[in-house]
């Protein structure tokens, strides 16, 4: 699967924007916690677990109301 290379999802409003960059923080974190898709994969060192850290530091920010 290659990447569109125009905009191929667009958001009115930085809230919408935030909402679904939640939502798929979302889904990397229960991925990790809820099945085994991820295991044993790492790109470049960064690991299973260090990529479900980053999107729960995301997810955190949000809530936080700190992005």
């Amino acid at each position: 699967m290659t990447l569109p290379t125009y905009n191929a999802i667009q958001f009115h409003s930085k809230e919408e924007h935030q909402a679904a960059l939640y939502d798929a923080c979302l889904l990397i974190v229960n991925t990790y916690n809820q099945s085994e898709m991820l295991d044993g994969y790492d790109h470049n060192g960064v690991s299973p677990y260090t990529f479900m850290t980053f999107a729960r530091n995301i997810l955190n920010q949000i809530a936080n109301e700190n992005l």
